[in-house]
């Protein structure tokens, strides 16, 4: 498995792709008929900032909650053949600027929730606000287990 650079050179025989600059690696990986795991810094970097006072747009270094739960990691330009190599997404946080485990965690949570119900749950169940509701109950339960999580300031 490598970063999706590994296309550049051409892909080894059995190469797994992890898309992180964007899709496109992962869908030529894909229609090349290797596995890609997608990992887009748009979507999946949670070492960006989950909130920006009056910006509520994703733009680079800001990924917001809701804007995890937005992702769908099989892109639709592909066809069934290409996406059933497309084996699912994974997070990233890099610590190299994050100076605690408390940090790394309210980086990391609630916003790993989000995409592990995008990821583990049908297609047809995906619904923010469903997700939305459900997540307080998450939330007292990363509490009793000591996890901080990011809230939004009031």
């Amino acid at each position: 498995i490598g970063w999706d650079e590994i296309l550049e050179g051409g892909l080894a025989p059995r190469a797994t792709v992890m898309s992180w600059r964007g899709e496109k690696g992962g869908i030529a990986a894909a229609r090349a008929g290797h596995d890609a795991v997608m990992s887009p810094t748009s979507h999946c970097y949670f070492d960006y900032v989950q909130y920006l006072p009056g910006n509520p747009e994703p733009r680079r270094g800001y990924i917001s909650l809701e804007h995890v739960y937005s992702y769908e990691p099989i892109p639709r330009e592909l066809d069934a053949g290409a996406a059933r190599h497309i084996l699912g997404a994974q997070a990233n946080i890099w610590t190299e600027r994050i100076p605690t485990l408390s940090d790394v965690e309210r980086m990391t949570f609630p916003r790993i929730l989000a995409l592990s119900d995008v990821l583990w749950s049908p297609k047809s169940a995906k619904n923010w606000k469903d997700f939305s509701q459900r997540l307080p109950q998450q939330k007292r339960k990363l509490k009793s287990m000591g996890v901080e999580y990011f809230e939004v300031p009031k």
